[in-house]
């Protein structure tokens, strides 16, 4: 990760900001994060809910969004406090 970024890890360690790259949803013309399946959500990727009885959030792990109980891993590079995305960072 770059020093003193606090943006969410999303690629190799680093955010977009800071050169990780995302694959893009297929549809012509979007350009939108894929989130499943080569697609977006406003083109068809579906999104489960949290499990938790009247909340909105979408879920992250294990049914529940993390202010319900989600564990999420921090990056494992020394110093950075994001969430980790692929491999640990």
């Amino acid at each position: 990760s770059s020093e003193g970024c606090t943006n969410t890890a999303v690629k190799g360690g680093v955010c977009v900001k800071h050169g990780a790259k995302q694959d893009r949803c297929c549809h012509e013309g979007c350009n939108n994060v894929i989130k499943e399946q080569g697609v977006c959500i406003k083109h068809g990727a579906q999104v489960k809910q949290c499990s938790s009885e009247g909340c909105t959030n979408n879920a992250v792990k294990g049914g529940v969004c993390v202010k319900h109980g989600a564990q999420v891993k921090q990056c494992s590079k020394e110093g950075c406090t994001n969430n980790a995305r692929n491999g640990g960072v």
